[in-house]
């Protein structure tokens, strides 16, 4: 399903240009029914990826309140609440199937510390100025377009207090590149918010994604 869904996308490319993107999230239910079911299905909870993540996430304890943006159903939210009980989790996403399910999943587990709210990834405006410890994106600003990553950046950065978490595609290019999704230079866009010496881009270990996801995403760290 995945591979037919993707060539819809790139045939979709030649007439919404870089807003291809942002539709296919928004409506992708209408053509995959179970996706926003299936980012909680166990073998969805046990990837690999989200396990390093949550890891990564961890090191930054403590802290009392944590956003995700484009939580998609709230899987990763769902692993942090589990070690985290006593945390706020917030999480925003696009599409409001999915925010839906991740709210039913929620309610059926009688989980109260996940909040789940259907907004754009540059949409932050009910979030204060340094109103949460931790934000955090997984493979979600690689399908930020161009003419909106610098409203997305800027967000993430008022609203954050404590640091920064992106796990995103990165390439040491004076230009973003584009390989079915946006890969961009990370140095460069964040060095306008904070000093080269409080941002940290490693590599995480191999086999974690497939793809150009595996190539090109990195860890990208910011200490405020």
């Amino acid at each position: 399903m995945r591979w037919v869904l993707r060539k819809i996308k790139r045939f979709a490319d030649k007439f919404l240009g870089i807003k291809t993107d942002k539709f296919y999230w928004r409506f992708r239910h209408i053509f995959d029914g179970s996706w926003g079911n299936d980012y909680l299905s166990e073998k969805s909870m046990n990837l690999s990826y989200r396990k390093f993540l949550i890891n990564k996430i961890s090191e930054y304890f403590p802290f009392g309140t944590i956003l995700e943006i484009g939580c998609a159903s709230g899987a990763n939210l769902y692993l942090l609440s589990e070690k985290f009980p006593k945390a706020k989790l917030y999480g925003i996403d696009i599409s409001k199937k999915a925010i839906n399910v991740g709210r039913q999943y929620l309610q059926k587990n009688n989980i109260k510390n996940i909040f789940l709210e259907p907004r754009g990834t540059e949409n932050l405006k009910n979030f204060g100025d340094k109103s949460v410890d931790i934000i955090f994106t997984a493979s979600v600003l690689i399908y930020v377009a161009p003419d909106e990553i610098e409203l997305a950046i800027k967000e993430i950065f008022r609203v954050a207090k404590k640091a920064i978490i992106l796990c995103e595609s990165h390439a040491d290019s004076p230009d973003f590149l584009y390989a079915d999704h946006w890969i961009y230079n990370y140095e460069l866009l964040l060095e306008k918010y904070i000093s080269k010496e409080k941002i940290k881009i490693t590599k995480p270990p191999e086999n974690l994604w497939d793809g150009n996801l595996s190539k090109y995403n990195y860890i990208i760290e910011i200490i405020k």
